[in-house]
């Protein structure tokens, strides 16, 4: 099987990155306007202005690109399909957005040196923001593991979605869509389906 594997919030826990890193912004930035785990962007989770979001991202954007830890046993599971014939297409929306002067159109290198890091094995990486669903569709993916709830329930019209469990995502109750809360639930999940 070709399986896609999303970066933030599968490989990694974005969702704990948001809340620390947002928290610290907002408070060495004198933001008071609340807090909302039920939302997926930081700027809706911290209700930032469009600037606000510009500066967290600009002062943010590499310690996501190199800091952030993997999930546990991401890598030892990866590695495990692998080695039972499955493919792994790291399929992400991160761009060079936020990234400016030298820096500019090097998210995939800084993708990959993450990858690296973290001892995680892939076949390919497709990144940048679009549609995953077409992504998907375009490149044979035949199941998909995915957090962010409205790639979820496109994606999950035309393959099966594992979907990792955050309080920003718990909406999504469709058929072609299982819950995981672990790698290794999910390793269990491709040893069920021999």
């Amino acid at each position: 099987m070709r399986i896609g594997v999303d970066i933030d919030g599968v490989l990694n826990d974005i969702g704990q990155w948001h809340y620390s890193c947002g928290y610290k912004f907002c408070i060495e930035n004198n933001i008071h306007r609340g807090f909302n785990p039920y939302k997926y962007m930081i700027e809706e989770q911290f209700f930032l202005t469009n600037e606000e979001n510009n500066r967290f991202w600009k002062e943010y954007i590499f310690d996501l690109m190199v800091s952030i830890p993997s999930r546990p046993y991401a890598s030892q599971v990866i590695k495990e399909l692998r080695e039972l014939g499955h493919e792994i297409v790291i399929l992400t929306a991160r761009d060079n957005r936020y990234l400016t002067n030298q820096y500019a159109n090097t998210m995939n290198f800084y993708v990959e040196q993450w990858l690296t890091k973290h001892g995680i094995e892939y076949d390919q990486i497709i990144a940048g923001t679009g549609n995953k669903k077409d992504k998907c569709i375009k490149n044979n993916i035949d199941i998909m593991i995915e957090d962010k709830a409205s790639n979820v329930e496109k994606i999950s019209e035309h393959i099966p979605v594992l979907c990792f469990d955050a309080p920003y995502n718990l909406e999504v109750k469709k058929d072609n869509v299982e819950r995981v809360y672990s790698w290794y639930q999910i390793l269990n999940y491709f040893l069920n389906k021999k």
